[in-house]
């Protein structure tokens, strides 16, 4: 996929996104409450995201729920396998590290695809 933006009628270098993207939702009661602010539990989740991915787009958090797309989400982590058939799912990591992070209790869902007007 190649993104190309125009300033003042010439082209910029377009951007590749090389990896697999996913669409992650993260649940958390108030995730939406001062979430500008540099240490809001919304900027915490970010970072951990960040710990394993690429965070390529960031949704405005409502109702207790944010929308991520991240590049080269891996399977697991803690893996030195080939097959990566040993360490911890991603999303047991992921809600590991952010309920450490927040204090809160984060549910995340991770989705590989969209169908209709549903992710999948």
């Amino acid at each position: 996929m190649a993104t190309f933006a125009r300033v003042n009628g010439g082209a910029l270098a377009g951007e590749f996104v090389g990896r697999d993207l996913k669409f992650v939702n993260v649940a958390l009661t108030g995730i939406q409450t001062g979430y500008t602010s540099p240490d809001s539990n919304f900027e915490k989740v970010v970072r951990v995201l960040q710990k394993y991915s690429t965070v390529t787009i960031v949704g405005t958090p409502a109702s207790g729920n944010a929308v991520f797309v991240v590049e080269g989400l891996p399977t697991t982590v803690g893996d030195n396998t080939a097959d990566q058939s040993g360490g911890t799912a991603i999303v047991a990591q992921l809600q590991t590290d952010a309920n450490a992070a927040t204090g809160g209790s984060c549910v995340f869902t991770v989705y590989g695809g969209l169908s209709g007007s549903s992710f999948a």
